[in-house]
């Protein structure tokens, strides 16, 4: 562990995936180009895996946090948070593959406008505007070469958007710094990455997508054995139910505030006619 802190912090969560794990951290040692740090936070992966991401993860820049239950994404996310140095802390699924120059073209969007606070990249599997239509390359082992051509293709191109997913997330260090983690309420299933969109916005930062950035997804290999439409269900009961709060708490400032406007007129009203009574004796 080298003392000056990275420009960068990766954190990849894992839990019984040490195939895909592997092939992201190959993918992460062999084409990121700026200084970082990868932390690797285990939920609970069985003793045959933890073994295998154990000798992985012997490397000067890697730390390992290991938990003996599964803390799930937002919780295990956090532990990662928590322990980085970076001034960047990306949020990197554990079946996300990269290609050539990912991360320093996400840190240059970021860095072209403060009030960026959220980057990422497009990819073949992921929903709303993120993912890319029809992708021609035929697997990973033609993701280099195809993502280089991508970036060529789009180059310069990026746009601001209302969400983006966390499957590969860049995070400015001040956003955390101001907004804080991410919230532990939400289990299995999602949507902690809205929410933190929405917490972000709401902060006045703007969501930005890398349009010249491409990072192959396997798609919710995080998720097998779990019942995801029931807890995806839960989830979105529990975004609903903390942002119509603070609709709601919002909509009664506004209305306190306009009846008091209206109050304020009446009395006003009210008094101008007592004035005309009396003028008019």
């Amino acid at each position: 562990m080298t003392k000056t802190a990275p420009l960068a912090s990766i954190v990849i969560l894992t839990h019984d995936d040490v195939d895909y794990f592997e092939e992201c951290l190959q993918s992460v040692r062999e084409r990121t180009e700026v200084p970082h740090e990868i932390i690797v936070v285990d939920n609970a992966s069985q003793a045959p895996a933890l073994r295998r991401l154990q000798r992985l993860c012997r490397r000067p820049n890697i730390r390992l946090i290991r938990n003996a239950a599964n803390r799930f994404f937002a919780a295990g996310n956090n532990q990662g948070i928590r322990a980085a140095r970076g001034r960047f802390l990306v949020l990197l699924n554990a079946d996300a593959v990269v290609g050539p120059q990912w991360l320093s073209r996400l840190i240059a969007w970021a860095e072209a406008d403060p009030q960026v606070g959220l980057v990422a990249p497009m990819t073949n599997s992921a929903p709303g505007l993120q993912s890319a239509s029809a992708p021609s390359y035929r697997g990973v082992k033609d993701l280099p070469k195809f993502a280089w051509v991508w970036a060529q293709a789009h180059a310069g191109r990026s746009r601001e958007v209302h969400r983006l997913i966390a499957f590969c997330l860049l995070i400015k260090r001040e956003l955390v710094d101001r907004v804080g983690l991410l919230d532990e309420r939400f289990g299995p299933g999602g949507y902690e990455d809205y929410d933190y969109c929405l917490r972000a916005r709401q902060a006045g930062y703007k969501l930005l997508l890398a349009e010249d950035v491409f990072v192959h997804h396997y798609g919710a290999m995080g998720y097998r054995g779990v019942d995801y439409s029931h807890h995806r269900r839960i989830n979105r009961e529990i975004l609903a139910r903390k942002w119509s709060q603070f609709v709601f708490h919002a909509l009664d400032d506004t209305d306190a505030a306009g009846w008091d406007l209206r109050r304020s007129r009446d009395e006003q009203e009210l008094q101008g006619r007592r004035a005309r009574r009396l003028a008019a004796r």
